[in-house]
């Protein structure tokens, strides 16, 4: 049976790069399916679970949108970001964790900037008296 070859990149990593037999995706104009032999195209990739079918097993990918193409037996999705096996809900809950675990990392690091600062300033001041 022939398959298409599937790639879902992101700018962090390549989420999947594998044959499959079928994919399932949601575009503007509604769902579309392509499988071998799909005409060449191009579309943007609305946020949602797109499905793709592997080894006789449906998976599905949550993605917060993107474009997909297609071009030969290729089909190339381009996403900010994209969890296999997940829902769009649960993927946007990861979203917000990770958001809020690195606001904090980013408080902790200002409040370690402004102690740094704060010595240096001190020490460059004890500096310039004894030498003024």
């Amino acid at each position: 049976m022939k398959t298409l070859h599937l790639q879902v990149l992101t700018p962090q990593a390549t989420i999947f790069d594998a044959p499959v037999d079928a994919v399932i995706v949601s575009i503007p104009d509604g769902w579309l399916g392509v499988f071998p032999g799909h005409a060449p195209f191009q579309s943007r990739l609305m946020r949602g679970e797109m499905l793709f079918r592997t080894q006789g097993k449906e998976r599905i990918l949550a993605t917060l949108g993107g474009t997909v193409a297609v071009d030969g037996d290729t089909v190339i999705i381009l996403t900010g970001v994209a969890a296999l096996d997940r829902t769009v809900e649960t993927l946007e809950g990861e979203i917000s964790e990770e958001v809020q675990r690195l606001t904090v990392l980013e408080q902790e690091a200002e409040k370690h900037f402004n102690r740094v600062y704060r010595q240096m300033a001190r020490t460059f001041n004890h500096q310039r008296r004894r030498h003024a």
